[in-house]
């Protein structure tokens, strides 16, 4: 048996400890309490160590907010503070932003980001081995076999796996021949399809691993059962082919979600959590819902004005509105919807809203048969 916790994004934001500097919020269209980071951070971290019999944790990425040296700093101070070994995988935050991601405004003029390869050596302490690839591997527990997978492509937000980093994974789960032991993948990106039409619809394709098919390929053969992701925000569980990619929320936004693992033998029970307050917001799951159905009637209201719905502005601003749950309700999971074509002004919208509603299995307390 082993007994594991998962959690993912924090984003650490702190002042830059030479001139100040720090991201002011609200930051436009994106619903991430960058402010209030480390609070959030050190109360997952106090929950999580008073779990009894935790073997160990894993962080799904985008341990800071955009790599800078002073927020990677934090972040591993803040990670060597958990009982049990940490360890954790870069997210497309965890390297340099082109200004086409990133405006410059939002970015510390004065410090150079650290590059994705610079971070093995870097986070040597939380399961990098070697600087020369961008993978680990170990065995945290007796029945565990964990690997851990930059997924973050260069200059990009969406997820790639280098073919030398496909390679090392082949061979190394080659030699995985207990049949008592499972293993384990983590990474930053999606594999498996959280949202319709995940991997073409611009709007989500930049959530999912391009060449996830390789790597799918790759695990499948070895029979890999349980993989382990971030970056949508959002509490989802989803199975192709009995591969299963359990997504986690982030720490940094709602509902601030965390998920608490068992392996008994070919089961897996998944328990999720979420926190409740901190000391700067008493009341953080009301207040951090409320924010981010704001944030959220701005994007929905700026993404009906394009096609395939082109209303006008005003128009999209008041479905918008009605609509201002649909996202918050998306990252809680187990989400049910039936918005009316009357409702929202048209029988496509409704029918496309509505495909967000989510199938088998639960998103957050189930047992997983591996």
């Amino acid at each position: 048996m082993a007994k594991f916790a998962l959690i993912s994004d924090p984003h650490i934001t702190v002042p830059n400890p030479e001139t100040g500097w720090m991201l002011r919020e609200p930051v436009p269209n994106e619903p991430t309490m960058y402010a209030h980071s480390v609070e959030l951070l050190e109360q997952a971290i106090a929950e999580i160590n008073a779990i009894p019999e935790i073997d160990f944790v894993v962080c799904a990425g985008d341990l800071t907010k955009d790599s800078e040296p002073y927020n990677h700093d934090c972040v591993r101070e803040l990670l060597s503070r958990f009982r049990a070994p940490v360890f954790c995988v870069p997210g497309n935050h965890d390297q340099p932003r082109p200004p086409q991601l990133r405006p410059p405004e939002l970015l510390d003029p004065s410090v150079r980001p650290l590059r994705t390869e610079e971070l093995p050596w870097l986070y040597r302490d939380f399961g990098f081995q070697q600087g020369d690839i961008l993978a680990f591997s170990c065995d945290p527990t007796p029945d565990v076999h964990l690997v851990g997978l930059c997924s973050a492509k260069p200059n990009d937000d969406r997820g790639y796996i280098p073919p030398q980093t496909l390679a090392w994974l082949e061979h190394d789960l080659s030699h995985q021949r207990d049949p008592e032991r499972h293993t384990i993948v983590l990474l930053h990106h999606s594999i498996v399809e959280h949202v319709p039409n995940e991997r073409i619809d611009p709007t989500f394709s930049w959530f999912h691993v391009e060449n996830s098919d390789a790597l799918k390929s790759v695990l499948q053969r070895h029979r890999v059962k349980i993989t382990l992701s971030g970056h949508l925000h959002i509490q989802d569980i989803k199975q192709e082919a009995g591969l299963y990619n359990i997504v986690t929320a982030s720490l940094a936004g709602y509902p601030h979600a965390y998920r608490v693992f068992s392996l008994e033998g070919n089961e897996l029970h998944v328990e999720s959590r979420r926190l409740e307050s901190i000391p700067s917001i008493p009341n953080l799951q009301e207040y951090s819902r409320a924010y981010t159905s704001e944030t959220f009637v701005q994007i929905i209201a700026q993404s009906l004005q394009k096609p395939p719905f082109e209303l006008s502005e005003t128009q999209a601003l008041e479905t918008a509105k009605r609509l201002r749950d649909w996202w918050p309700t998306i990252a809680e999971g187990d989400e049910r919807f039936s918005y009316a074509a009357e409702e929202l002004g048209s029988a496509a919208l409704a029918a496309y809203v509505n495909s967000f509603t989510d199938s088998d299995p639960p998103d957050n307390d189930c047992v997983l048969v591996l």
